[in-house]
Formats: C-alpha cells, structure tokens, sequence
C-alpha cells in the first residue's frame, strides 16, 4: 500500500509532536553548563555524615540540628523514585564522593539523602538546581540529623543537608518526603 505526500507528511508531523511532547531520554538534571563540566574536571559531590553533631549544619532549612549518629544513605534518583546507579552508605563521622557525572549518564532528577538506620527519619531531596549550585561552589556538602514541630505538635525528624559549596540547604517544605 502506497500513501500520498500528503499522508506522509501527516505522519512525520504526528512522529514530530510525538517527540516534542514524550519525556526525553536525556538526563533530566543537566550538569553540562557547570563550572567543573565546562572547565574539563571531575563534577563530585563531597558529602560529610554530621548526624552525630549537636550544631552548625542547620543554617537555610526549616529543621533544628540535634545529635543522632546513624549512617546516611545518598543516592541519585528518577522522578518515578527509582535509584540511578548505586547509593553511598556513609558512616557518621565520615565522607564520601558522589560521581555526578556518572550519575547525569542513568538521566537522574534530584539526590535524596535519608537515614540507612532508621526508618521513621524522613529524607531531603536536593533538587538539580541545588546541585548545579555545588557543583559551581566547592562541590561539598554536610548531612545532618535535625526536627521541627508541626502545628498540630507533632515532631518530625529529618536528614538535611546544608551545603558550602553553592549556599544551598534542605529540606525547605517542598523537598523533604
């Protein structure tokens, strides 16, 4: 069966709206434009596990720092809330490095940071503006154990994050779980 020119440009316009409008396949936080991808160097975050720390690490997010050691678990993530590639289990008291640029290669959206020891802690989720900004600062970041009371009375805890590089902090009311 043979279509007209004109079917065939029906078609391509219907193929053309279809690509425009489905997500796209490419990372959805773009790191491409920061400081270390443009200048050739590695773009890593530095993490460090402050949850055993009475103070300090609080300064930008809703929560008040309080001392809990427990191991944190950062991991990048897809919008769906799948992991992009493996976590790091960091000790408290201890660092670790994220590769961002392997993690831009499985096309994740934000990093969450989340207790690994207990599960009533809620998480942060530093959004891809958040990490442009550390990664165009000193690429270093401090998690930290932290709550804060709700109207009702009711107390919440968290794992935050407050980053130097980049003076970017969480969670603020839009990115925590």
């Amino acid at each position: 069966m043979r279509l007209s020119q004109s079917s065939n440009l029906s078609l391509l316009a219907v193929a053309l709206a279809t690509a425009f409008l489905s997500p796209a396949a490419l990372a959805q936080c773009d790191i491409s434009q920061t400081k270390c991808a443009l200048n050739g160097g590695k773009c890593n975050i530095k993490f460090k596990n402050r949850t055993g720390d009475t103070g300090g690490s609080e300064g930008g997010t809703n929560i008040n720092q309080t001392s809990s050691a427990q191991t944190v678990a950062v991991k990048a993530m897809l919008n769906d809330g799948t992991k992009a590639g493996n976590k790091l289990n960091i000790p408290a008291g201890s660092s670790k490095t994220m590769n961002i640029e392997k993690k831009a290669k499985k096309n994740f959206d934000y990093i969450e940071v989340r207790s690994a020891d207990i599960r009533m802690v809620k998480s942060s989720h530093m959004s891809c503006a958040d990490i442009k900004a550390v990664l165009n600062g000193n690429g270093t970041c401090k998690a930290f154990h932290g709550g804060k009371s709700s109207q009702s009375g009711a107390f919440t805890f968290y794992i935050g994050y407050q980053c130097d590089g980049g003076n970017v902090a969480g969670p603020t009311d839009a990115t925590s779980d």
